[in-house]
């Protein structure tokens, strides 16, 4: 993580001058660093239901196992770059921007509750030919991730849900605002609010240059439409309102809770639900972390999942 820094500090002073060109240029280099140190590709997957995928996957590692990654509400695939990079060479990653998120196909016209997403999913991994898969998700992928596990029972070898949507209990704090303010802070509108939305995401969050972030922040401002539209569609989605219906207690594969002490956005009490209802679930609570564990303690978050996958595939 040194020399990563380091790199992305020596690209920083090259783009002093303020040039959104150079600016853009060293962002695309610094996340190319960051993803060939992992093991990871860029990928364009086509599927028979019209996506059309950007995926990052492990390079070679075909006979290692597979694990599918899923990222978060208004996030992207590079969210887990550097978990991956924990954990390269060990296995098979398959990591999408999922759909109307990051380069994958973005409208206001697609269904995107979680079952639509996870079927979505499922059409995905079938053309991979990848046939069975531990997969793990965080925030809005922890509820896609419950979701694709109800409706490929067979393929899902085990659940990652990493401060996970699906029972939903929103902190104090975070619904405070959602009730009180014009705005989403999830929702960013301009580069600025963007900064807003990672002080409500991460506790301890990773070193990111400043044009880094107005870089990002432009993207999603930029996607804000179709942000609001699955936000909107989440609204609603009786996926993300699980507790006390019995769905999860059908779930049979093992899980993982992974949760952040620190998470503003969906409180700890959320553990202990999950516990309570899914059959064969464990817990990991990190101190001093915030909504997004994988990216804000990668070595930790790693280390948890490594003992996880190993176990479940030797019972698997």
């Amino acid at each position: 993580m040194h020399s990563l820094k380091l790199s992305l500090l020596l690209i920083s002073t090259i783009v002093l001058s303020g040039c959104d060109g150079l600016a853009k240029w060293a962002y695309e280099s610094g996340l190319s660093l960051e993803k060939g140190r992992a093991g990871l590709t860029d990928q364009t997957v086509g599927t028979s239901d019209g996506i059309q995928w950007h995926l990052l996957r492990s390079e070679g590692q075909q006979d290692k196992p597979a694990v599918l990654l899923i990222h978060g509400f208004g996030a992207d695939s590079s969210n887990w770059v550097r978990f991956v990079n924990e954990l390269e060479g060990d296995f098979h990653f398959v990591v999408p921007d999922l759909p109307g998120h990051g380069d994958t196909t973005r409208n206001t016209d697609l269904d995107y509750t979680m079952a639509a997403q996870a079927e979505r999913l499922v059409t995905l991994m079938e053309t991979l030919e990848i046939p069975a898969y531990h997969v793990a998700g965080n925030s809005m992928g922890g509820a896609i991730t419950l979701a694709l596990a109800q409706a490929a029972p067979q393929q899902v070898l085990s659940m990652g849900l990493v401060d996970a949507a699906g029972l939903t209990r929103q902190t104090e704090e975070f619904k405070a605002i959602l009730a009180t303010s014009d705005s989403n802070p999830l929702i960013p509108r301009s580069p600025e609010q963007f900064h807003t939305t990672l002080k409500w995401a991460m506790e301890d969050a990773p070193y990111i240059p400043e044009f880094f972030i107005d870089i990002m922040g432009a993207k999603k401002a930029q996607n804000a439409p179709v942000t609001e539209k699955i936000w909107e569609d989440m609204d609603t989605d009786p996926g993300l309102s699980l507790e006390g219906t019995g769905k999860l207690a059908s779930l049979e594969q093992p899980a993982l809770v992974l949760w952040g002490r620190e998470d503003r956005l969906l409180g700890v009490d959320n553990v202990d639900v999950f516990l309570k209802e899914l059959p064969k679930a464990r817990a990991v609570i990190l101190d001093g972390i915030g909504h997004v564990p994988m990216a804000e303690a990668p070595t930790k978050s790693a280390d948890a999942f490594r003992v996880f996958w190993r176990e479940a595939q030797s019972s698997s």
